[in-house]
Order: C-alpha cells, then sequence, then structure tokens
C-alpha cells in the first residue's frame, strides 16, 4: 500500500512541479501587486491628491467614452486617494455586421481630480511586435499566475487541473509523513524538523517534508483555492455541493445582449445608492466606501459594488447589488458574510488565496507560502532525481552498491 502512495505522490509532483513553482513565484510577486504597479509605472499609477477635488465619477467616465468612441466603457471605478482612476474598455460591435474591432488599449488610467488621460495599455500584452511594455510587467505575471500566459479558456483549464492534482498531493504528502510504528507522536516528530549538519540529500529532504507540514492546511488551502478559481462550475462546486448549498450569483444572462439600457450611468448610480443606504439600515450595516460600477450587457444590468462591514476582504468591494438597466430596480444583493454557506466559504478561500484577510502579516505569510512552493517543488525534483540515480546505479553495479547507502525514504 505505502509503495503505491509512494509512487502516486512521485509521479503527480513530477507532472505538477516546475508549473507550481512558477505558480508559487509569480504568486508571490502578487502579493505586492499594487506597490509593484505603483513602483514600475508610477506615471499610470501615483497621483496627487486634495480632499475633496476629485471630478464626479460618471463625468470622468464620460470623458473616457468621448475620447475612445471606438470603445464601449462599462467599468467606472470611484476614486481612492493618491490612485489613478482604471477604466476599462471593451470592443464596440459593429451594428451592421456585429463584429467587434481590435482595440489599441483595453485599460486606460485617468487623473481624478483633473480628469487627464494618463495613458493606457493592452492588459497582459508583453511585447507590442518588438517592442517590451514595461507597463505590462505585472499583468503578465497575473498571466502566468493564473494560466500560464496561454489563451484563454486553455490556460485556465490546464491550470485548474494542476491545482487539481496539487490539492490530491497534499493529502498523499501528509499520509507519507506519518511513521510506521508506535509511539505515534515521538517516531513522528522528527518529520517536523530540520537536521542542522546533514549530508545535501537529507537537509533537501528535511526541507521538503517539514515546510510542507508546518504550512500544510494554508497549502492546502491555495490549491482548493486554486481549483475554485480555474474550474468553478465543473469540478468545485459539483464536489462543495454534496456539502454545502450555492446560491446563483447573477442575474440570468439574455437572449442577446443589451447595448443600450435604459437606465444610463447616473440613474443607475443613483438607484445603487438608494439602495444600499436602505439595506444598509434594515440590515445594519455599515457603508465604507463606493468601489466600482459596472454595465453587464449580456445581463441587462448594473454591478453597484461597495465595501461594508458584511465583507469578507479586507480593500475592493465585496457588497454587489444587481440594478435592472430597464427599470433601475434591485435584482439582487449579495454580501460576502451572509448567503448561502457554500458561497460563504468560496468567498473565504478566495480572501485566502488573494490574501486580502488578515493585514500585512498575512500577506508577508502568503508571500513566503509563495517561495515555500517553488522550494517544495525544486527539492521534490532534486529528490527524485538523486533516487533515480541511486536505483540505476544498484542495476548496473548490484554487488558494489550497498543498498543501505541510498535514501529510501520518499520512493
Amino acid at each position: 500500500m505505502r509503495s503505491t502512495i509512494v509512487l502516486l505522490h512521485r509521479w503527480t509532483g513530477l507532472a505538477t512541479a516546475l508549473f507550481l513553482a512558477v505558480a508559487g513565484l509569480t504568486g508571490t510577486a502578487l502579493t505586492f501587486r499594487d506597490e509593484l504597479e505603483a513602483l514600475i509605472n508610477p506615471r499610470l499609477f501615483v497621483v496627487g491628491w486634495q480632499p475633496g477635488a476629485a471630478v464626479d465619477p460618471v463625468a470622468l467616465r464620460d470623458r473616457v467614452q468621448r475620447a475612445f468612441p471606438q470603445a464601449r466603457v462599462d467599468y467606472m471605478p470611484f476614486p481612492r486617494p493618491g490612485r489613478s482612476a482604471m477604466f476599462y474598455l471593451m470592443p464596440q460591435p459593429n451594428r451592421s455586421t456585429g463584429k467587434a474591432p481590435p482595440l489599441v488599449f483595453d485599460q486606460v488610467f485617468i487623473d481624478p481630480q483633473t480628469g487627464a488621460i494618463l495613458g493606457g495599455r493592452r492588459w497582459g500584452a508583453l511585447f507590442d511586435g518588438w517592442h517590451f511594455q514595461r507597463a505590462n510587467i505585472v499583468p503578465f505575471i497575473w498571466r502566468l499566475h493564473e494560466a500560464l500566459a496561454l489563451p484563454h479558456p486553455y490556460g485556465k483549464i490546464f491550470f485548474g487541473l494542476i491545482a487539481l492534482l496539487w490539492t490530491f498531493d497534499c493529502f498523499i504528502g501528509f499520509v507519507l509523513t506519518l511513521p510506521r510504528g508506535r509511539p505515534l507522536l515521538q517516531k513522528w516528530k522528527p518529520a517536523w524538523q530540520i537536521k542542522a549538519r546533514a549530508a545535501p540529500y537529507r537537509r533537501y529532504l528535511d526541507l521538503h517534508r517539514a515546510f510542507g507540514l508546518w504550512l500544510w492546511a494554508l497549502l492546502l488551502v491555495l490549491a482548493w483555492s486554486s481549483v475554485m478559481l480555474n474550474l468553478r462550475d465543473v469540478i468545485y462546486r459539483p464536489i462543495m455541493s454534496i456539502a454545502l448549498p450555492f446560491e446563483d450569483s447573477q442575474p440570468d444572462r439574455l437572449p442577446t445582449p443589451d447595448y443600450n439600457p435604459k437606465i444610463d450611468w447616473r440613474a443607475a448610480l443613483t438607484a445603487g445608492r438608494r439602495e444600499i443606504s436602505g439595506l444598509s439600515a434594515r440590515e445594519n450595516f455599515s457603508i465604507r466606501y463606493e468601489d466600482s460600477l459596472w454595465y453587464r450587457p449580456a445581463l441587462g444590468a448594473y454591478l453597484y459594488r461597495t465595501h461594508t462591514s458584511l465583507d469578507i476582504r479586507e480593500t475592493g468591494g465585496g457588497t454587489d447589488l444587481w440594478i435592472d438597466a430597464q427599470t433601475g430596480r434591485l435584482i439582487r444583493a449579495q454580501f460576502e458574510r451572509k448567503g448561502a454557506a457554500g458561497d460563504v466559504v468560496s468567498e473565504w478561500l478566495r480572501a485566502l488565496h488573494t490574501a486580502t484577510v488578515f493585514g500585512f502579516g498575512y500577506r508577508l505569510l502568503i508571500a513566503i507560502s509563495g517561495l515555500v512552493v517553488a522550494m517544495l517543488s525544486i527539492t521534490g525534483i532534486y529528490i527524485w532525481w538523486v533516487k533515480r540515480r541511486g536505483r540505476t546505479a544498484r542495476k548496473r553495479f548490484p554487488v558494489a552498491v550497498s543498498p543501505h547507502r541510498l535514501p529510501t525514504e520518499l520512493g
């Protein structure tokens, strides 16, 4: 039985090692995504700030729409101190052909106090022809982390399957650390320790095993939340639905997208503010700040997002109000800390994965965990290589090489 588990751990680990090393290193970088963006692209992300001087967000959105008439500006952020306002551009389908011409930019940055356009970028495109795009360093790291920078949806599917194998391997690796014989705790204790003075193989084995044990619960959370983020509907939700109830998170899709809503942006914002104020009074929660307003043509609805005391995440908006784009009425309200148990658990997994809870200390822990994931992948390959070399030597020189001198702990 143990030999079978060893084989499963060996080949699952080898199949995922390089990909998890990439995910771990890029995840560490993305833990400080906002800081990196400001450091690499200060022209786009950093602005001066005077309290009370911000331009009305709807007016900012209208200005971007006039500057880019070939695009749809379906996302409107609310100004935050010291930050530029980032607007997403979507292709505008031609009314006669239905085809949408490609855009030069799909993100535009605006100074929220002056309304000046600071610049734009085509998200994730590290090269434009032969020209390196410095503005896209962080988005490209994101693409690597999320999908190995492969085309959508193939990259997300592939990385989702890698995450599924990683989840499976978390349990296999844990079982392999359990000692044979009694007393359990006394024999298990060395697996949690790193021997200070040891040969290279033993040192790497200790690093692989001890760090895997000490961070096991967190690594399992990262693995399973990766499945959720990449294969939510086909793997994660069907499995979690066995034990936990879920609710639909979005309005029903329209037969055809509605690109000309009856309710305009200002009316949608007014409706969203009215509804969130009423809900706050009835449900007894506080509204901390407005995050964004989206229009979703495929759903025929506006998504008004705020940050409230019912959010799990500490930054960004987690309270969602869906506003009907034809009537201005509230379709659905969603809160991260309220709702179906499966949805609440999912939001906790998302927040834990993205390090948006428990302050800077947890963010630092997630950054370290990314390095640990890369280290576990590299040491796992090294352990396999040493053992493979030993097995090959035994086959070639069965008498000269003693099996007792070769490592056997992990197969």
